[in-house]
């Protein structure tokens, strides 16, 4: 009797089919990146702000990461303001290198992790 049930428990089953319309996506969240100068320029401190535009926030804040040209990375933690009932994270950073560099934020929203990358233009320093 105790073998019977054994093999019954270990029967197989029909595997469920794949549906796509289950899948657990994460949320949509509008955000707006801007940089003040407008224009950065290499070697002179920029503050780069990430504005949530959701009624969904960030849980335990916003990171932020640089990579210049060279692929060269760093890893800020942002801080949080609220400006105008405007919720919005912000750092200050010298975007050493000229050109392009790329800007990604990370941050968690439920239990999803998002993150989103942007491509800035660096202007060269001019006067040095």
């Amino acid at each position: 009797m105790l073998l019977a049930l054994i093999v019954n428990g270990c029967s197989s089953s029909p595997t469920p089919a794949y549906d796509p319309s289950k899948l657990d996506l994460p949320p949509a969240v509008e955000v707006k990146l801007t940089t003040i100068p407008a224009e950065p320029i290499a070697g002179e401190p920029t503050i780069i702000r990430v504005a949530v535009m959701d009624e969904r926030k960030p849980r335990d804040g916003m990171r932020i990461e640089l990579r210049n040209n060279a692929r060269e990375t760093r890893l800020y933690e942002a801080e949080e303001k609220v400006v105008n009932g405007q919720t919005f994270y912000e750092i200050q950073a010298v975007l050493e290198q000229s050109g392009e560099n790329i800007i990604t934020y990370h941050f968690n929203v439920d239990h999803y992790h998002l993150m989103s990358s942007f491509t800035i233009e660096v202007k060269e320093d001019g006067g040095r």
